[in-house]
């Protein structure tokens, strides 16, 4: 009796590791299917490999424009500031530390100065 039960698990885990191999092929067969079509996954998949490997641009090249952007915006607001200064200056030169103060959005056309 324990000879044909020794038997009937010896079956059984034939069968079962058989059938183990079977689905390991089908799942290779399967995988490689989907790495050979060409829907997006060839391409997916070489842009991970890219990010692993290093290949990829590093993210501060990236923002390159933008810096000059901002750059050209600070020189900008530079000289319209150095002009109002400028002007300040001149209109205190002319008419003296009595003269009314200004602002950017006051003209001094619209200041009336008493002596």
């Amino acid at each position: 009796m324990t000879c044909e039960v020794q038997n009937f698990i010896d079956g059984m885990s034939q069968t079962f590791c058989k059938h183990k191999e079977m689905r390991k092929c089908q799942m290779l067969e399967i995988l490689d299917k989907v790495r050979s079509c060409d829907c997006c996954h060839k391409r997916r998949l070489n842009n991970c490999r890219m990010v692993k490997s290093g290949g990829r641009k590093p993210a501060s090249q990236g923002w390159t424009l933008y810096l000059i952007a901002a750059c050209f915006a600070l020189l900008l607001l530079m000289i319209i500031y150095m002009i109002h200064v400028a002007r300040r200056y001149n209109h205190v030169r002319a008419y003296g530390s009595s003269a009314c103060g200004s602002t950017l959005f006051y003209s001094y056309s619209d200041c009336d100065v008493f002596y």
